[in-house]
């Protein structure tokens, strides 16, 4: 995607927000683009404290609950 042409939007969250709550954040935007139909033209930048581990962690809590899921 040209970021010249990109639409953005920012959320901004408190400090202190604890990384699991976070990485769920992250997640619940992506299912809403998902949802929109606009995941695949679209991307989602996490700050410079998010960890890996964190947000894999949230979308298997999350990708649990899915009905295809076979967890």
């Amino acid at each position: 995607m040209d970021d010249v042409e990109a639409r953005e939007f920012r959320v901004r969250l408190p400090v202190d927000v604890p990384p699991g709550r976070y990485a769920a954040i992250v997640h619940a935007v992506a299912g809403v683009l998902d949802a929109a139909g606009m995941v695949a033209g679209s991307s989602i930048v996490v700050d410079e404290k998010a960890r890996d581990a964190d947000l894999n962690d949230a979308f298997d809590q999350f990708s649990a609950l899915y009905p295809w899921s076979d967890c």
